[in-house]
């Protein structure tokens, strides 16, 4: 299935689908550092062109099934600082499972200047507003304390410890409904 490019602007940044062949070598800068990739399901640290290309990819596949969803690059000016996603969250056989999961992967010198929270909220109002979602979901690996306060500044609350989700993994997981504003 065919879907209208993504294109959100926030204040001070640019949230867009994914370029495969021309922003790897940004990419790379994501998904090849340690740092960054311990917070993520998928380790693999390989960071080849070719190998980050077909994430990059990987990424926007994920989505032809579920219009308005997808994972898009988000940009501060014309660099590409990181990850934004409004994905079908997957059940622990890693299908589907009816959720819909936001989540977000910033390169390490984005850390701490607050567009996870930025890109996250853009999305979300996207979500709620545009797609009309009842509530959204978001998981994190237990002592992942970053994405815990983004999902705070967010206005998500806790749900508590789950093994539902990505195959099992021990994750927490988070949730606001259409109705909650986020906090300020």
């Amino acid at each position: 299935m065919k879907r209208d490019p993504m294109e959100l602007t926030t204040a001070r940044l640019l949230i867009r689908d994914w370029q495969p062949e021309s922003d790897a070598a940004a990419a790379i800068a994501i998904y090849g550092n340690p740092a960054v990739t311990q917070w993520i399901g998928d380790k693999s640290l390989d960071t080849t062109v070719a190998a980050v290309q077909a994430r990059l990819k990987r990424y926007c596949d994920r989505a032809k099934d579920f219009p308005g969803l997808g994972c898009w690059a988000v940009l501060d000016q014309e660099t590409v600082v990181g990850t934004v996603l409004l994905m079908p969250l997957p059940n622990e056989e890693n299908a589907p499972s009816g959720k819909i999961e936001i989540g977000w992967h910033l390169r390490l010198e984005s850390w701490g200047q607050g567009y996870a929270t930025e890109a996250a909220q853009a999305v979300m109002t996207y979500g709620f507003d545009t797609l009309q979602l009842d509530q959204i979901y978001a998981v994190t690996l237990l002592d992942n304390d970053r994405s815990v306060k983004v999902t705070q500044r967010l206005g998500m609350m806790e749900l508590g410890i789950s093994h539902d989700y990505y195959g099992g993994h021990e994750l927490r997981l988070f949730c606001r409904p259409a109705t909650t504003e986020p906090a300020r």
